[in-house]
């Protein structure tokens, strides 16, 4: 209750925060803040240590607060509390294992238990800590303050306990998002897992099928390597080096494939050439000895089949993988070439010297049109029925450097240089954005992610690539007759870029109706994942799959190591809260193809019924931070993007005939440096620095995995630590004063 919250010091006494012990070590500088003095470096560690633990560090001085009503003459019984550090050392019943770390006087049994129960990710509930009182040993009150040596009874050891499955884990598909899941089951030291994938390499349909030899990554390759995450850092796989490039061609990318499953040892786990045709539950799916037997037909030889059993499945259809077949009138009158922009399909010998129209305007229409200008085309048309917004490369590199998130409204700031410059538009005005009056806030809705580059603009502006905002009606001779009366003439080569379907066989596969959350048919221990479609976000933390695929397998492979958690938030009404998908024939969508506010929705729920799930994150924004700035810092980065840029004008005189003026890159460093300013000011609350300098940041490395009360590396740092002790002040003082009695 607020009556009982102690009150905030504004007294610059060192006794008035500390007691005689403590003040002998520490002196304020200013109201609220800490200073150490010469010889305080221990209390200050102490503190940062009981701080990174999850515990409340008391200030003495609050209970001496007429308005908190827990001073000296009205207190219980007139009670102090010692804020004197000291330490304890808690050990396992039955165990050698022990872990010694600082404490008050006056910490409470509930706080260490609660502080303990989150670093192991077990209930609290489960806990007991027991203290030895002359020859015999007592069980402690949670309101009492802690004992010095204490054995702790509920669990096996200070380290996160796993559960084992009697069958191994089964991954369905080595793409990017089976990769990835793989890796980091092998990272933690899990090797219990099987993969299957019909190719012969890792990679997946994405990147060995659909894209084209020429194909690019959009992103940065920061964002998007496999072994994104702090936990996955190891000796021989760190931040990517400038030898991966920022934005590698198709090869490239599969090299890095390759490279990441031998630098995890995750090869021998991986059958290639087969396919996983069917999938049977052997057991009541209620009862938590259910398993599967898979059915896996090689793909090689003899078509055999055999069976594999699973305790566990994680499936990865490589999101839609059949092009949207759609035949339009006069198509056999055209007289030029017809194909679908996807794989090989495209006729690249025909590009040259002609003027070709792109139907559609997902990525992949983007993707051709750079191909189709890159091998001498005259002019590209996309011809869609409503032009989506696109991203140029600076707004994309701020975004997944950003330890925050960036608002919609910033992001749309940063797309006006390149669109004023070109002639795109009014990104403010496209149909996907809804903004308040005042342009505060912004939420962008459309069907399709932004497709990412800057050649796409610089196309626009030399007069090479138009969009035309209409849809096609027939064809003639050389020309597309459109819906809304106008025609484009002189046209060689239509490529059909209209998007992707699902497969039913998936659904099939899993005898599914529909998908609750990211559960096939609502069976927990069987997840799926795609790329979900479309967009609808209002602050972005990533254009690319780096974050989202690392936090979907962290999520549920906490969950199959701790399933008692699962069953909490079964028991707590989950199935029932989390959306469902079902299959809707007639629009061609299997019950497994779900959009992005699906998958944001879930996420949410799940998160929010189980909050330990969050913590399995918590490095996240550092880690983006230091890994962005270290392989691909502002300098470098803006270097190569105007390098290209210069680059493609001079290639399309040549090869093009291009006759425009030269275009000056629309970005300075100056710019994106009051980016940075905004950003700090409105979003972060600190300053976030353009050279990737975050002196009061921890250094990268384990810090997921730091001892339960052992010295945070922030400690060292003046201004990190007057920032947790502000923290301290606000959230600490609250939690004393809740427990104070």
């Amino acid at each position: 209750a607020p009556s009982r919250v102690p009150q905030r010091s504004t007294s610059t006494s060192p006794n008035s925060w500390c007691d005689e012990d403590m003040a002998q070590e520490l002196a304020l500088s200013s109201p609220s803040t800490l200073s150490l003095v010469q010889n305080g470096s221990t209390v200050r560690e102490q503190m940062a240590a009981m701080i990174g633990a999850g515990l409340h560090v008391f200030n003495p001085e609050w209970q001496g607060s007429e308005k908190g009503g827990h001073g000296p003459n009205n207190s219980a019984k007139g009670k102090r509390y010692s804020g004197t550090f000291r330490e304890t050392t808690l050990k396992i019943l039955g165990s050698d294992e022990q872990i010694t770390f600082p404490v008050q006087i006056c910490t409470k049994v509930i706080d260490v238990k609660e502080a303990l129960a989150k670093h192991l990710m077990v209930d609290p509930e489960i806990l007991s800590f027991v203290v030895k009182q002359g020859c015999t040993m007592r069980k402690q009150n949670d309101v009492e303050e802690v004992g010095r040596v204490v054995t702790v009874k509920g669990i096996k050891s200070f380290k996160m306990e796993k559960h084992k499955w009697p069958h191994p884990t089964a991954v369905i598909g080595a793409g990017y998002h089976g990769l990835k899941t793989c890796m980091m089951y092998a990272k933690s030291g899990d090797h219990d897992f099987v993969c299957f994938d019909r190719y012969n390499r890792v990679g997946g349909y994405c990147w060995i099928t659909a894209a084209n030899k020429h194909s690019k990554l959009q992103t940065e390759f920061g964002a998007f390597h496999v072994w994104w995450g702090e936990e996955m850092l190891q000796e021989n796989c760190h931040f990517p080096g400038k030898e991966w490039g920022i934005w590698p061609r198709k090869e490239k990318v599969l090299e890095h494939f390759h490279f990441a499953a031998e630098r995890y040892g995750i090869l021998p786990n991986i059958r290639f050439r087969c396919n996983v045709t069917s999938i049977d539950t052997i057991g009541p799916r209620s009862e938590h000895s259910h398993y599967y037997n898979l059915g896996v037909q090689s793909l090689d030889g003899p078509r055999k089949t055999d069976e594999v059993a699973c305790s566990v499945i994680f499936n990865y259809p490589g999101s839609m993988t059949k092009n949207r077949i759609i035949d339009y009138p006069g198509e056999d009158e055209f007289d030029g070439t017809i194909s679908y922009g996807m794989a090989d399909d495209c006729p690249y010998d025909k590009l040259g010297g002609n003027r070709i129209a792109i139907l559609g305007n997902g990525a992949f229409a983007v993707e051709n049109a750079r191909t189709a200008i890159e091998y001498g085309c005259r002019k590209v048309y996309i011809v869609t029925r409503r032009k989506n917004l696109a991203s140029p490369r600076v707004p994309c590199w701020f975004v997944h450097q950003g330890p925050a998130p960036t608002p919609g409204a910033l992001v749309l700031k940063m797309f006006q240089p390149m669109y004023e410059a070109t002639g795109f538009g009014d990104p403010w005005k496209f149909w996907s954005v809804h903004a308040s009056s005042d342009r505060s806030r912004v939420h962008i809705i459309q069907n399709s992610r932004f497709g990412i580059g800057d050649v796409t603009f610089l196309a626009v502006a030399c007069g090479l690539l138009e969009y035309v905002q209409d849809t096609l009606k027939r064809c003639s001779r050389h020309t597309l007759h459109l819906t809304g009366g106008g025609t484009i003439d002189d046209i060689q080569v239509i490529l059909k870029s209209l998007g992707l379907l699902g497969d039913f066989e998936v659904d099939r596969m899993h005898k599914m109706k529909q998908m609750v959350g990211q559960f096939c048919d609502g069976d927990w221990r069987r997840v799926l994942l795609i790329d979900a479609t479309g967009m609808n976000a209002a602050n972005f933390t990533t254009f690319s799959t780096g974050i989202s695929t690392k936090g979907f397998v962290n999520t549920y492979k906490y969950l199959y190591e701790h399933p008692h958690e699962y069953y909490k938030m079964e028991k707590d009404g989950l199935l029932h809260a989390l959306p469902c998908n079902a299959a809707n024939e007639k629009e061609d969508k299997p019950a497994y193809v779900t959009d992005v506010k699906f998958a944001m929705s879930s996420g949410i729920i799940m998160d929010g019924l189980c909050p330990r799930l969050a913590i399995l994150n918590d490095c996240d924004p550092v880690y983006k931070y230091r890994m962005y700035h270290a392989c691909h810092p502002l300098d470098y980065f803006l270097d190569t993007a105007m390098k290209e840029w210069d680059h493609y004008q001079e290639l399309w005189k040549t090869q093009n005939g291009l006759d425009a003026p030269y275009q000056k890159y629309p970005y300075t460093r100056e710019m994106i440096e009051e980016y940075f300013q905004e950003y700090s000011r409105n979003v972060a609350g600190w300053e976030v620095r353009a050279d990737g300098k975050m002196d009061h940041w921890p250094e990268i490395g384990g810090q997921a995995n730091k001892a339960f009360g052992s010295v945070p590396q922030w400690a060292k740092d003046d201004n990190a630590f007057a920032e947790a002790q502000k923290a301290m002040e606000s959230d600490h003082i609250k939690w004393w004063g809740d427990h104070l009695v």
